[in-house]
């Protein structure tokens, strides 16, 4: 019974301990991971599926760093998101309930960075936490972006950027990460364009955020590597 105890609290700490590099991990992959599969539709049916719930797992266990007092009304808020996406997982996708899914899905997302940009600003020495977690919040304002233009394709149809793939979601879900990874990173090849007025909008808002986020980081990051070389 001790032992068992005692390797529960030796999980408990390694996630505590790793929270955010397991969500970069899950983040990139839930990303980019199709760069390593060559069938579309496999990945697309099954390997997505795997994605997002590693991501919600890997977001969830992000929620460990909450205060003690706040820690039970986070994880309320955070499995009944995760219980409804999952439950929302086996409907129908041509329904309505796809977009109840893809909604609370950005909430959560929301939930985590907002949780993530807490850690940033709080006192904290520099350490690889607080590396992995500013690189966590900087994927995950990609995700949220994409979600929002997935969330804009079911309110208004497709005619909201021009040359995107519809004729399989998953095609659809990697040319929008590749559209909103090259607008935060200001590459802006311009093969993508947003076409409607709202597209437009969270194109340059985006942009904004991207860049307002990297000059935080970087004041964040400069200011606590040097008070932590003061002590």
């Amino acid at each position: 019974m001790i032992n068992k105890f005692t390797f529960t609290k030796k999980i408990k700490y390694f996630f505590l301990k790793n929270c955010y590099e397991i969500l970069v991990i899950a983040l990139l992959f839930h990303l980019y991971g199709s760069l390593f599969f060559g069938d579309l539709k496999f990945y697309g049916n099954y390997i997505r599926i795997i994605n997002t719930i590693f991501l919600y797992s890997a977001s969830t266990i992000s929620f460990l760093n909450l205060e003690r007092k706040r820690l039970k009304i986070g994880k309320i808020i955070i499995l009944f998101l995760f219980s409804l996406n999952l439950t929302l997982l086996f409907f129908d996708k041509d329904s309505f309930f796809l977009e109840i899914r893809d909604f609370s899905f950005l909430i959560f997302l929301m939930l985590t960075l907002y949780n993530i940009a807490k850690f940033l600003i709080s006192p904290h020495r520099f350490d690889k936490a607080l590396i992995f977690s500013s690189i966590a919040g900087y994927l995950l304002i990609i995700e949220i972006a994409v979600r929002g233009f997935i969330l804009l394709y079911k309110l208004e149809g497709n005619q909201i950027l021009n040359n995107v793939d519809f004729s399989f979601h998953t095609n659809t879900f990697i040319d929008t990460v590749y559209y909103c990874t090259v607008t935060i990173t200001s590459i802006g090849f311009g093969d993508i364009l947003p076409i409607s007025h709202k597209a437009k909008m969270l194109t340059s808002l985006l942009g904004l955020v991207g860049q307002f986020y990297l000059v935080i980081i970087m004041g964040i990051m400069v200011s606590k590597f040097i008070s932590s070389n003061q002590k």
